[in-house]
């Protein structure tokens, strides 16, 4: 992701601190029968902690949230004290190799329209990820409804060529991206896919959507 449009993507999540909701549905049982309690887990794309603080209910004891937002990060410090949460920059990540044993993606492929900014993410998660470690994308596919179709169709013929299909401007500022199904399956090319399933869910500004979930683990080195 370029610094200018990371920098006019952050300041847009800055102004949805306060507003926008967030919940796409995370299976903790399934969670903790693949990783455990003990686990030290990633949420990226953290927003004000809602997932973090779900899992700390539910005995995860090392849990760790970042986000390119400072206004997210903050109102996450705020809502559940004692977690870990840090800003990041949107193109690293400042924790060393093997460091997590599960990495959470929610909503997060979505908010990063440029294909060369998510292969950048995928190729860190992977690193900070341990051999063998979890991966859990939930995100949006390609909408097959005309409102969706149309916000598509739109874009693509202001932009040009510069991004995917399926990318559209949110009338409130951000840019974001629907994914064809084969994008995600490029992106995890070398992962082990354990499931994917695809089911109705709310988008942050309260409508209906269809969103897939992937489970994938890393590459055993």
């Amino acid at each position: 992701m370029t610094t200018s449009l990371a920098a006019s993507q952050s300041q847009f999540w800055d102004r949805a601190a306060g507003t926008k909701v967030f919940s796409h549905p995370l299976d903790h049982e399934r969670l903790l029968q693949e990783v455990g309690v003990d686990a030290a887990v990633l949420d990226y794309g953290c927003g004000r902690g809602r997932l973090c603080g779900e899992l700390a209910q539910r005995g995860f004891r090392h849990v760790t949230g970042v986000d390119y937002s400072r206004e997210m990060i903050e109102a996450a410090k705020n809502e559940h004290p004692g977690l870990e949460f840090s800003v990041v920059d949107g193109e690293t990540l400042p924790f060393a190799d093997a460091r997590f044993d599960a990495v959470l993606l929610f909503a997060v492929l979505t908010c990063i329209a440029p294909d060369a900014a998510q292969r950048q993410l995928m190729a860190e998660v992977k690193r900070v990820l341990r051999p063998g470690g979890l991966l859990l994308i939930s995100d949006y596919p390609l909408q097959a409804d005309a409102r969706n179709v149309t916000r598509y169709d739109v874009f693509a013929q202001e932009s040009g060529d510069g991004y995917a299909y399926g990318t559209f401007r949110l009338p409130d500022g951000g840019l974001v991206r629907h994914q064809h199904r084969d994008w995600f399956a490029g992106l995890l090319a070398d992962w082990t896919i354990v499931q994917e399933e695809e089911f109705d869910a709310t988008t942050m500004n309260g409508n209906p959507a269809r969103i897939v979930q992937i489970w994938a683990r890393t590459p055993e080195r």
